[in-house]
């Protein structure tokens, strides 16, 4: 969901308070953790300018365009078949009621 709101969303960047906004039912502890993973495995990079405040903007890298773009042919797809999806029955196993 980072990946997608960030491209879709945001054009590629956003600062961290947007991220958040913009994801709703995420922990601001969730989200750090995330961007520093998709850091870490190359799709975002971190800016911080040295305001006061800091200021912290995350940009997707080449890697990160590049794997966005699977990622929006599943959110596609999960559009187009909504329907479909919404008439699936819970597992036996889910938790869900």
């Amino acid at each position: 969901m980072v990946l997608h709101v960030l491209y879709v969303r945001h054009g590629g960047s956003a600062r961290t308070g947007v991220l958040l906004r913009s994801l709703p039912g995420i922990s601001k502890k969730m989200l750090t953790q995330t961007v520093r993973d998709m850091e870490a495995s190359g799709l975002l990079t971190r800016h911080v300018q040295s305001t006061i405040p800091p200021m912290v903007e995350y940009h997707l890298t080449d890697l990160g365009r590049r794997f966005v773009e699977p990622v929006e042919l599943l959110y596609g797809w999960g559009r187009e078949n909504a329907d479909a999806l919404d008439q699936l029955l819970p597992r036996l196993s889910s938790r869900r009621s």
